[in-house]
């Protein structure tokens, strides 16, 4: 390597150019989700000729399949990528199905079609949201992974605001073609910087190193004197048995023995009610402002402002949690959560102090996100972290769980935008705003008290910590 090149292969190496693409690959994912979303009823009855009738069903039809592609494809992805030390292959390999989902959905004229680069879509977001974000922690280390998720949530939330409104906005002034060109351009973005990104050698040697010694750790463990014992049947016995048992555990993909874990199912419950309540007011809160207050698209659209401002906070709050830990953080949130959507309810009139009112709830529960999804993407990290720890302890070959760990955290976040615009839109619709908001005040509310007695293991300290 020359003079000339070292300095820009350091950068191409380092850990804020690595943490850069991977954020902005969360940002692609969402923004391809969003953007089309002003132009999928037009797709429908211009391009495909379905009836205006069934126009509604096709639309529930292509969002939901997202939702069960990423869901159903990410235990398979997640134990496929674990099985890699390098998380680049896999990564490049996602990137090719969502160029390809996306010449399917800008090219494709039949519904079937259009349901299959749905499909592919859902199985790209799976790949960065398991086998980027296991890459991250690769790079920064899981006692800094808290305050780099912030950067991660950043990404999120800036894809779910600018995406609609730019697509509605070049929807109405260039038309169908403009919108996927400026798609296919973002795609294109991301997939030069993910050719240019160089995973560490430093981080592939420290993790082959780590493998490879818990590994001849196992291989060198004694063995128990008493199998050595012909004549002593309960000295033969016993070791049979406790290989029999380690055998059969480790048999088991991490992806199992994680979902087995009382934290994980804390942590994958709070996944699953973030994600429906933020799905949720992206399905109702446009159709609430233009009801109440008379707004139009763009107001609709400028009204998520308030409620994702607050993940600019995420890199602080992560960081935090990576000192503090992030139980209180995360039950905190939940209970301020929980007030901030009662108070929702008392949105009814077109005044200026109802805006205000609004706005300002927004934020508190755009808040309350920032403060429980860095704590929860944080404890997935941790869970991980620890069965690989206590595989090396226990004698047992270690294997990487990192993408196994966040395909976890991928299906809650699939179930939780699956749920979340029924949950709100149908209530919505069948019992009014107010009624909407109570539930998921309640859900909330109730959801704080397992996440303050487990999150981060159990409050008391007793009993064992689990994996």
């Amino acid at each position: 390597m020359t003079l000339l090149t070292r300095p820009i292969h350091c950068l191409r190496s380092s850990s804020p150019f690595i943490t850069f693409v991977i954020a902005f690959a969360v940002f692609t994912d969402q923004f391809l989700f969003a953007a089309i979303i002003p132009v999928i009823p037009f797709s429908l009855e211009s391009r495909l000729k379905i009836p205006e009738t069934s126009t509604q069903f096709w639309v529930a039809v292509l969002f939901g399949v997202f939702g069960l592609a990423a869901f159903a494809s990410s235990p398979l992805w997640g134990w496929w990528s674990d099985r890699h030390t390098s998380r680049r292959m896999p990564f490049l390999i996602g990137l090719l199905i969502l160029f390809g989902a996306t010449m399917i959905l800008w090219f494709g004229e039949s519904i079937g079609l259009q349901v299959l680069g749905r499909t592919l879509q859902g199985i790209a977001s799976t790949v960065v949201w398991t086998t980027g974000l296991a890459g991250l922690v690769d790079t920064v280390g899981q006692e800094h992974i808290g305050e780099y998720m912030g950067w991660i949530g950043i990404a999120l939330n800036s894809g779910s605001i600018l995406a609609p409104l730019l697509g509605g906005i070049v929807f109405a002034k260039a038309g169908y073609d403009a919108v996927f060109g400026l798609v296919t351009g973002v795609v294109v973005l991301d997939m030069l910087l993910r050719l240019v990104m160089v995973e560490s050698p430093a981080v592939l040697a420290e993790f082959e190193h780590e493998l490879a010694t818990a590994n001849l750790r196992r291989n060198s463990a004694p063995v128990d004197g008493r199998s050595l014992q012909s004549d002593d049947e309960e000295g033969k016995k016993a070791p049979i048995v406790s290989v029999t048992l380690a055998t059969t555990y480790t048999a088991l993909p991490s992806f199992i023995r994680l979902a087995c874990s009382y934290r994980v199912i804390v942590t994958l419950w709070a996944t699953i009610v973030l994600a429906s309540i933020f799905s949720g007011f992206q399905a109702v809160l446009p159709l609430k402002v233009h009801d109440t207050f008379g707004w139009d698209a763009t107001g609709g659209g400028l009204i998520f402002l308030p409620l994702s401002a607050p993940a600019l906070l995420g890199p602080v709050i992560g960081r935090f949690t990576d000192r503090y830990g992030g139980r209180w953080f995360a039950f905190a949130g939940f209970l301020i959560l929980c007030v901030a959507l009662a108070l929702l309810r008392l949105i009814e009139n077109n005044t200026a102090e109802q805006k205000a009112l609004l706005c300002v709830l927004l934020v508190l529960v755009g808040s309350c996100m920032t403060l429980t999804l860095e704590p929860v993407l944080a404890e997935i990290t941790s869970a991980a972290a620890r069965l690989e720890r206590s595989d090396g302890e226990a004698g047992l070959e270690v294997k990487s769980s990192y993408c196994q760990a966040y395909a976890l955290f991928n299906m809650a976040w699939a179930a939780g935008n699956f749920a979340g615009p029924l949950w709100g839109g149908l209530l919505a619709e069948a019992a009014g705003w107010k009624f909407m908001t109570m539930s998921m005040s309640i859900v909330a509310g109730l959801s704080a008290i397992p996440i303050g007695l487990f999150l981060g293991g159990w409050l008391s300290g007793q009993g064992k910590p689990g994996p």
